[in-house]
């Protein structure tokens, strides 16, 4: 069986493991299972993520990680100039793809590029806004490595992506094309791997869910992270308050 892993609200908040999930996963793995971890937080790279995973006692592989980052960057074309708005994992991604990353000096020396590409930026700051804005304006393509208002730490919940997305929408009335879960090129990037019998395990209905959804795969919910108001028209396989709930409920 395959089981595809959100990260953030599933298997940590921030850097706590949340309980049971790294033997959960460890069950799976040992099992034989196929798993994979599909995140839309595009802050980490690849490499990063696996370290954090080995950190905490998951021995996961580069090639089972799926960001938000991976799917943004496969809108972007080799040779494109680009002003990356994110953290490594974007950076990565994008030069990854043959992208001319801009690094502006200026709000001049991002008039004419080609796409703006915007992630989880914790550093993000006014000029920031004014370049991608000023960008956009311009006749940029509009990016999101997704859509996410919020994310979960320890006890808190702090704004997401999408909240950073929502400042250059109002200020451009221009929506941008979301790379990650539930949107195309994120679908794009899964689809080709799915196994026959595979469920999704997330703690947001509004993103996991419909990915799940669009995917044509089961879906577990959990209410370790974020939790939103239940939506009737996603359907719920499975619902528990942990990754390990989940896990063994469907391996019974």
């Amino acid at each position: 069986m395959q089981w595809l892993l959100d990260l953030d609200g599933v298997v940590w908040r921030m850097d706590t493991p949340i309980d049971g999930s790294v033997e959960a996963v460890n069950q799976l793995l040992a099992q034989g299972h196929d798993v994979r971890f599909v995140t839309n937080n595009s802050s980490l790279s690849r490499s990063q993520y696996v370290a954090k995973l080995g950190r905490m006692g998951v021995e996961a592989q580069r090639d089972q990680i799926l960001t938000s980052a991976m799917a943004a960057a496969t809108l972007v074309k080799p040779g494109d100039r680009v002003l990356a708005i994110g953290e490594l994992g974007l950076v990565e991604e994008l030069e990854a793809v043959g992208a001319d990353l801009v690094v502006p000096r200026s709000l001049e020396d991002v008039v004419g590029i080609d796409s703006v590409v915007l992630g989880w930026y914790r550093k993000f700051s006014y000029i920031d806004m004014s370049n991608a804005c000023v960008a956009i304006l311009s006749g940029a393509r509009f990016v999101a490595t997704n859509a996410d208002p919020t994310y979960p730490l320890e006890r808190l919940v702090v704004p997401g992506t999408g909240a950073l997305v929502a400042s250059v929408v109002t200020a451009t009335s221009v929506s941008p094309t979301v790379a990650g879960k539930p949107e195309d090129p994120m679908v794009g990037l899964l689809r080709p791997l799915l196994e026959e019998h595979t469920i999704m395990v997330g703690d947001r209905l509004s993103t996991d869910g419909r990915f799940a959804a669009r995917l044509g795969v089961e879906f577990g919910l959990v209410s370790s992270g974020i939790q939103e108001a239940h939506d009737h028209e996603i359907p719920v396989s499975l619902a528990a308050h942990s990754l390990a709930e989940i896990v063994n409920m469907r391996l019974v």
